[in-house]
Parts: C-alpha cells; sequence; structure tokens
C-alpha cells in the first residue's frame, strides 16, 4: 500500500469516526436514548450500523457537495 493510500484511508476513517460520533450524540439528544454500548444486543448493533451507516452517507454528500475533499493527496 503506498503512502498516498494510506494517508487517505486515515483521513476517510478519521471522517467517519467524526461523523459517527456527532450522529450517535445528536440522536441521544433528539431520540433521548443512550448511545449503544456495544455489548451485541440487537437494539445497540442496529443502534450501531445506523449510525456508521448516516455517517457513511453523510460523508459521501460532504465530498458530492465539494465541501470535503475525496483525496487529500492530490
Amino acid at each position: 500500500m503506498s503512502e498516498k493510500n494510506i494517508v487517505n484511508t486515515l483521513y476517510h476513517a478519521g471522517i467517519v469516526t467524526f461523523l459517527t460520533i456527532g450522529n450517535a450524540m445528536a440522536m441521544k439528544k433528539i431520540v433521548k436514548s443512550n448511545t449503544p454500548k456495544i455489548d451485541f444486543s440487537i437494539h445497540d448493533v442496529g443502534m450501531l450500523a445506523l449510525d456508521v451507516g448516516v455517517a457513511m452517507f453523510s460523508k459521501d454528500y460532504l465530498i458530492k457537495e465539494g465541501i470535503i475533499p475525496s483525496d487529500i493527496m492530490k
């Protein structure tokens, strides 16, 4: 794996992590529910999947709108 790929992978992992945490915090305030503790209950796994899914959708949207770059090492 090249240096460019490693940097871009870390960049995208950081973006998805930030968006996942942000979405979980927002949902906690909206739904008045605790964030998932990842004890592999159906509810927690579903909530985690939802948080990551929304984060991925948000990342793709931000890239499409030109708000964040898709490749930081051009």
